[in-house]
């Protein structure tokens, strides 16, 4: 429902979603795998969630915070990599994956450039407010380097 490109969501709605989904997967995947020591990753987390619905969709930030906060029943991320790119950059690359796979752009991905450039701006004050937490890659670079930048980042945590 979140991606369906067909779905009309309140905004509200849509922060319900999020937290309803990442609660669930809080519940049955990340727990269990840190109570067993094991090491988490996530394509996407609260930070996410601020700046998508807060800075994207302008729901109040205590509202935002709130709604994460008992969605991921406490648990920070210890290292958020933020992959920058200015939307005009990730509307190409949007529409080159489209045009290799054929999978249609999903209904985040549709919003317009003015939507993605507040998401952008939230994540970078997500960043500056926490720098030693989030860390931001340089996404003009080829993957090869994206990706060399992201580990130089987690290789100081294991």
């Amino acid at each position: 429902m979140l991606l369906d490109g067909t779905a009309t969501l309140e905004p509200l709605a849509e922060l319900f979603v999020v937290c309803a989904a990442r609660a669930q997967h809080v519940a049955e995947v990340i727990r269990p795998a840190l109570t067993a020591g094991r090491t988490v990753l996530c394509d996407r987390f609260t930070d996410a969630t601020l700046a998508y619905q807060g800075g994207g969709r302008g729901i109040e930030e205590h509202i935002v915070q709130r709604c994460c906060d008992y969605a991921a029943g406490g648990l920070v991320p210890q290292l958020t990599l933020l992959i920058d790119v200015l939307p005009e950059l990730s509307r190409q690359r949007i529409t080159t994956r489209t045009g290799v796979t054929g999978a249609a752009p999903d209904r985040l991905e549709r919003e317009n450039d003015a939507f993605h450039a507040r998401v952008r701006a939230r994540y970078l004050e997500l960043a500056r407010h926490e720098p030693e937490r989030v860390k931001v890659l340089e996404g003009r670079l080829p993957g090869e380097a994206v990706l060399e930048q992201a580990w130089s980042h987690v290789a100081r945590l294991v």
